[in-house]
């Protein structure tokens, strides 16, 4: 498992570098399952939300996957409001080893 911080308000303008570093993440060949902590996000837009799907298709080609956390309730919100609860795996805590 490996575990990706994220923070900050993430759009049009922070979107991209999200996407690279977690793309990173994605592409080391032990990464099984990345965890995206976004605990310290305080504003997700679509462009945001884009750049984690993007991220999830390089996992879902490996059969890896793919697993958001601690999202404050307004990320949550945006999530639930674009159908993206029911594409990614949201949990209040990081899966445990």
């Amino acid at each position: 498992m490996t575990v990706v911080p994220v923070s900050g308000e993430i759009d049009l303008a922070t979107a991209p570098a999200m996407r690279d570093r977690l793309a990173d993440a994605a592409r080391d060949e032990d990464c099984e399952c990345l965890v995206v902590d976004l605990a310290d996000v305080v504003f997700l837009d679509a462009s945001g939300v884009g750049a984690l799907v993007a991220v999830r298709r390089i996992l879902a080609e490996r059969g890896s996957r793919m697993v958001l956390a601690r999202p404050r309730p307004a990320v949550v919100r945006v999530l639930r409001i674009l159908g993206m609860d029911r594409v990614f795996e949201i949990v209040p805590a990081p899966p445990v080893r």
